[in-house]
């Protein structure tokens, strides 16, 4: 029983600690401000690959990196609320899952609409557009990231989920 309530909390854990590492800083130049989602990349994975995270631990965890990132509360819940149920509706309509290829396509997509609906919430609150350039950075890292982060999110799930 015990660890049932391990395993699946493992998941939850572990994003958490992403959106700890993506507000951390690196003191190397600039790269603080461009550092892959890793927490986009596990939301992404473990809401809508795998379906396991609840809406309402997707909105504390928009609010936690908010208030860490020092942004208006709720805009990164309102991004990944909107964006998680879209691609659930989506994987519902087709058969996205079965091809690597297109869980990575997806991954992308799912990061552009992100990283773009977020830059215009903020920059609509700040009156002044903020630079795209951050963004197109991240999009790429994290693009580049997400094949090997996918890997390892399978390692973990088939460890920590699969019985």
């Amino acid at each position: 029983m015990q660890k049932t309530t391990l395993s699946t909390l493992a998941p939850h854990l572990i994003t958490v600690l992403f959106v700890i590492m993506n507000v951390s800083s690196f003191n190397v130049a600039g790269f603080a401000n461009v550092v892959p989602l890793f927490d986009l990349m596990a939301i992404f994975y473990f809401a809508v690959f795998k379906n396991i995270f609840a809406i309402w631990f997707i909105f504390l965890l928009g609010i936690w990196s908010d208030a860490l990132n020092d942004n208006m509360l709720g805009a990164t819940s309102l991004c990944y609320i909107l964006l998680i149920k879209f691609f659930l509706l989506l994987n519902q309509k087709m058969l996205i899952r079965e091809n690597f290829k297109q869980v990575c396509e997806q991954f992308v997509l799912f990061c552009f609409l992100f990283l773009l609906m977020k830059w215009a919430i903020l920059s609509i609150i700040a009156g002044a557009f903020y630079s795209i350039v951050t963004p197109l950075v991240q999009l790429t890292l994290s693009s580049v990231f997400y094949v090997l982060m996918h890997k390892f999110l399978d390692f973990l799930s088939s460890k920590l989920l699969d019985k």
